[in-house]
């Protein structure tokens, strides 16, 4: 079996910038929501995008590669925490990530926020994730019904995310079985607060291909008025060969230089002016090459990868994105 994937990603209709991060690989799959305003959100996001794409890569075991996305994501907590030292206007920056890492035919999960992951097998649509949220904890609580949280005014108050917060977040991770035929959907709340489960399963129904069915989430969510930044991962088993391209989406495919005088207010409220979404195509890097030469990219790794992504980001500011 092969792995298929795509990812989409929007603005929507409200927002003023694209806060959103995406990624659709060969074996990693991730989808980030970031927090804190033009100044925090889209660096938060993009930082994590960035700083996981090595992980797309062969594992020896979904064991291992758990350790790892759970270590790489408390490592991109503490650099983001670094950055608000180094960079006070970042203050309150934060950012919900899921992410999937296949392994063989495991799906290794890794998750904080209120992102999430989905799979459809047999037609059928399973949320795999649990929102960490205030709202979530009310209706695990038995206080609030599905239908009350879905218009709940705090519906959008995150107790759990990586950044500007905790020093060592609690990150959900699982290991699942992976079926001939499933399909695997992560997705930031500006699909899963809009668009009603029945409408993410009939949208993944009718698209067979993965790109048509990212495409399609999207779009459901503008027809019902995106008040929020939208972003899909698509992913699906099947036996025919997978393209080779992997794609980045949001925040992530085009650094955006930030204004020294922009300020950064806190919480996910954002302005709300329409901007066009940036994406890209990023180049393969042959399969296991960091499995069999581990030095191979270590000059883009870790901190010295961080602090260029900051310099791209502040090195010239006050300039709008090209």
């Amino acid at each position: 079996m092969a792995t298929h994937s795509a990812a989409a990603s929007d603005i929507g209709l409200v927002r003023q910038s694209n806060q959103d991060s995406g990624f659709a690989g060969r074996f990693l799959m991730v989808v980030a929501d970031g927090m804190g305003g033009h100044a925090g959100g889209d660096v938060a996001s993009h930082v994590v995008i960035r700083q996981m794409l090595d992980l797309d890569r062969p594992f020896d075991s979904p064991e291992k590669a758990r350790k790892v996305l759970r270590d790489e994501l408390l490592k991109i907590n503490a650099l983001l925490i670094g950055a608000v030292v180094e960079r006070p206007e970042l203050a309150g920056l934060g950012t919900t990530v899921s992410a999937l890492l296949r392994v063989g035919d495991k799906a290794v999960i890794a998750h904080i926020g209120d992102s999430r992951v989905y799979r459809m097998r047999e037609g059928k649509l399973e949320q795999v994730t649990e929102d960490h949220t205030y709202v979530q904890r009310l209706v695990d609580s038995g206080r609030l019904t599905e239908e009350e949280a879905l218009v709940h005014p705090r519906r959008s108050v995150l107790l759990r995310v990586l950044g500007d917060v905790d020093a060592r977040p609690e990150i959900d991770t699982m290991i699942l079985p992976i079926a001939p035929g499933d399909r695997w959907m992560l997705c930031s709340d500006g699909l899963c607060g809009v668009v009603r489960p029945d409408e993410m399963r009939g949208a993944l129904l009718a698209n067979a291909d993965a790109n048509a069915a990212a495409e399609a989430l999207v779009s459901a969510s503008m027809q019902l008025g995106a008040p929020d930044n939208v972003t899909v991962v698509v992913m699906d088993d099947r036996e025919e060969p997978a393209v080779e391209s992997v794609r980045l989406v949001g925040a992530a495919a085009k650094p955006i230089s930030v204004s020294a005088t922009t300020p950064a207010p806190k919480g996910r409220r954002r302005p709300t002016r329409s901007l066009p979404v940036a994406t890209s195509e990023i180049p393969i890097v042959p399969a296991g090459e960091s499995e069999s030469n581990p030095d191979s990219r270590a000059d883009t790794s870790g901190r010295d990868r961080f602090g260029a992504i900051l310099n791209r980001w502040f090195g010239d500011k006050g300039n709008t994105p090209s």
